[in-house]
């Protein structure tokens, strides 16, 4: 049975919902700029019908805004975050290899290549001048500023490994942040929605966290229903639990006992799962993460290290280049023990006073201006960071040994030096060429590794814009769109409101007209 006012009711639902429509749409436009916000609408329905008089037909009752609901693919959240996990780990690598490569490419030009070229030089220049203390000097000089340089690359390597775990003990502080955020996050949904709400702008706000982290690592995202009501949220790394709705799993950074490289710095971070026994699983990681893992600990997978051309890798050429330079010039051999032919090892030759000659390229024992200067040196402790010349060389050049004979007729034939010339041009001395063609020829590998991860970079970073715009276009606010809504609501709370006026004037004439 109809109210007596039953037009009013239909009238005064249909006011109501077109205010509801309007506070939706200036929802919208207020948060058109806000970052992760999806586009809201009223979820509307027609109200329960009513029987007609005598059974015959059916009496609208009006409208029933049942919820405020958002728009969202969920399938396009996924797949923008499997993209954003590659764009951030070649983004790192990118901007890292970028800086290494800045290190390296001081080796050309000014840097290694330079001193290089001046070190053959000041030889020729002792060649013509043997017993001259002036040329003498050239040579020690030239060959301690190329120790130098040498130990400058490696310490700006190894200040870069520290910066970057570093970066790594923060960017595990604010993924283990954002799992504590998401799961606030959830607790507040569920609560919201215990009713059939939905809580629509909680949600952006942890899709927003989702992006964050997606960046960081690559994550699996689920939401599935309980059977008790309401909905769970879970979130895997790499296929490791993270977030299961109301619980975190923490990451924890645990200082290495053990080098992995026999370069790395000191204090360098495994990444667990809270103890040291249960390491975060890199296999088929991505993300920003992986990046800054692969920049500092990637040695081609020798000794257990990531199989990816990170610092360790390049420290090990400079210190295969100081190492095989070592012992050519200290021996005359190649690396392998072979002999170098027509060299004679300046420890084999003979100084100014016809004594036997001792090392030239020796390594620092830490203490101020001592070198090791043992015959029996072990090369494979020399590296980047230690490589020096013999502390008794630069104390007194005319130890410098020019001659490989002791006969005071041949005391400057100066054979020892014309043999380290030689090396100049030894096509065999590295597996890359000469001394230059290694030196060029890591720049580069090195080049080439940073060209790769740009291209990546810049790949990955237009198909989640793709990906991204496509979301927006799905759930961004259109200005013009939310105008359109804007008037159209206006219209129909005007065009409910005038039904109220009729009906007023109806019933008025109909109640107090005929009472007349």
């Amino acid at each position: 049975m109809q109210s007596s006012f039953f037009e009013f009711n239909v009238a005064v639902s249909g006011l109501f919902a077109a205010k509801n429509g309007l506070s939706v749409t200036m929802h919208n436009v207020t948060n058109m700029s806000t970052r992760g916000y999806s586009r809201q609408n009223i979820l509307q329905k027609a109200s329960v019908p009513l029987e007609g008089t005598n059974g015959v037909g059916m009496y609208g009752t009006g409208t029933n805004v049942y919820g405020i609901g958002q728009t969202r693919d969920f399938y396009l959240d996924k797949k923008y975050w499997n993209q954003e996990s590659v764009q951030g780990e070649y983004s790192v690598k990118n901007s890292q290899l970028e800086l290494l490569e800045t290190v390296f490419n001081e080796m050309s030009g000014s840097g290694i290549t330079k001193t290089m070229t001046d070190f053959f030089d000041s030889l020729s220049g002792l060649t013509f001048s043997a017993d001259e203390g002036t040329y003498r000097n050239n040579v020690i000089d030239i060959a301690t500023k190329l120790a130098a340089d040498i130990n400058s690359y490696a310490a700006s390597y190894e200040q870069r490994q520290s910066d970057i775990n570093e970066e790594i003990y923060s960017t595990v502080k604010q993924i283990n942040s954002i799992g504590d955020q998401i799961v606030s996050l959830n607790k507040q949904i569920d609560s919201y929605e215990i009713d059939g709400s939905n809580a629509n702008d909680l949600r952006d706000q942890r899709a927003v966290l989702i992006d964050d982290l997606a960046k960081i690592v690559n994550i699996d995202v689920k939401e599935t229903e309980l059977e008790s009501g309401g909905k769970k949220m879970t979130i895997l790394i790499n296929g490791q639990s993270f977030v299961d709705r109301y619980d975190s799993n923490k990451l924890t950074c645990i200082e290495r006992k053990d080098k992995v490289n026999e370069d790395d710095v000191k204090g360098l971070y495994d990444i667990c799962w809270g103890s040291e026994s249960n390491k975060l699983s890199l296999i088929n990681m991505s993300g920003e993460l992986k990046g800054m893992l692969d920049i500092r600990d990637g040695n081609e997978g020798v000794n257990g290290s990531l199989s990816y051309k990170g610092i360790p890798y390049y420290m090990n050429k400079l210190n295969t280049f100081v190492r095989t330079v070592a012992k050519a010039v200290n021996e005359g051999k190649y690396f392998d023990d072979t002999p170098i032919e027509s060299v004679t090892g300046h420890i084999d030759g003979y100084d100014k006073n016809g004594n036997k000659g001792g090392l030239f390229f020796t390594y620092n024992l830490g203490e101020r201006n001592t070198t090791y200067e043992g015959l029996d040196i072990d090369y494979n402790k020399i590296n980047a960071s230690n490589f020096s010349v013999s502390s008794s060389l630069v104390k007194n050049p005319s130890l410098l040994a020019c001659s490989d004979s002791n006969d005071p007729d041949e005391e400057s034939n100066n054979n020892v030096i014309l043999g380290f010339l030689n090396m100049k041009e030894n096509d065999s001395l590295f597996k890359e060429g000469n001394v230059f063609d290694f030196i060029n020829g890591t720049i580069s590998e090195l080049a080439i590794d940073k060209k790769q991860a740009g291209n990546f970079d810049d790949f990955y970073t237009e198909l989640t814009q793709t990906t991204d715009n496509q979301r927006i276009s799905v759930s961004g606010v259109n200005l013009n769109e939310e105008i359109a809504a804007l008037v159209k609501y206006q219209q129909l709370y005007q065009a409910a409101s005038k039904m109220i006026n009729t009906i007023d004037q109806i019933y008025n004439t109909t109640i107090n007209g005929l009472g007349v």
